[in-house]
């Protein structure tokens, strides 16, 4: 199965060519940024998790994982104390960032903006991990376009939307397998959002498919990316 699929591959155009690894060693810094608390794990959980050992990386919590105003009033608190552990679990040294924006009513402004273009000129990373841009959530889709746009103009490198609700058109995959327990592990950390969703098996699922674009052999997981040069990018 897998030779015949190379050899579509090779006799297809250039754009349906199966996408290539991600070559990890290109990161010098990176900056994740996720919308809610577990998006960062879920998203991107596995190759940040390849990434700590050798890359400075910092996440962005955009909103206050507060789901929108209909959960107890310390939900934000704790799901902000959740997300620090399972960015730790990941192996992430740095402290949080967050900017507090509303859970499930974010609005692209000229602040949102000013913060972000702030932060990237401070920290400089090169690569940036982002929600995909058609996401079905409102807060992915619109935090996605906005950060896109003030990446225009930034010197960060690379972009890396990564894949949530729905799936990006991928041009690279991480192999994660060998970081497995670890992702889970981060899932796990997010105990407030597991009691409203069965993230743990979606992830593994989505995680698990997306590893039919590495070369056969023992049971593998990985990441998809839809990856773009922050100033030419294609897919706005």
């Amino acid at each position: 199965m897998w030779q015949f699929i190379k050899r579509l591959s090779r006799s297809a155009a250039q754009p349906n060519a199966l996408p290539p690894q991600l070559d990890l060693g290109g990161a010098r810094r990176a900056l994740v940024i996720a919308p809610h608390p577990d998006d960062e794990t879920l998203g991107c959980g596995g190759t940040l998790a390849r990434l700590a050992p050798a890359c400075e990386v910092h996440v962005l919590l955009v909103t206050n994982g507060d789901g929108g105003g209909e959960l107890p009033p310390e939900t934000s608190a704790v799901r902000k104390q959740e997300m620090a552990a399972a960015v730790r679990t990941l192996g992430i040294a740095s402290e949080l960032l967050h900017l507090d924006e509303p859970d499930g009513r974010f609005e692209d402004s000229r602040g949102f903006r000013e913060a972000l273009a702030a932060i990237v000129q401070r920290l400089q990373p090169d690569w940036v991990f982002l929600p995909w841009l058609g996401d079905s959530h409102p807060d992915h889709a619109r935090i996605s376009r906005a950060a896109s746009e003030v990446l225009r103009r930034s010197a960060v490198q690379q972009l890396l939307y990564y894949e949530t609700w729905n799936p990006v058109p991928a041009t690279h995959v991480v192999d994660i397998t060998p970081v497995l327990e670890t992702k889970k592990a981060a899932v796990l950390c997010h105990a407030t959002a597991l009691k409203y969703g069965n993230y743990l098996d979606a992830m593994l699922g989505l995680n698990a498919y997306r590893a039919l674009y590495l070369p056969p052999g023992q049971r593998r997981w990985a990441e998809a990316y839809a990856v773009t040069p922050a100033r030419d990018n294609r897919f706005l």
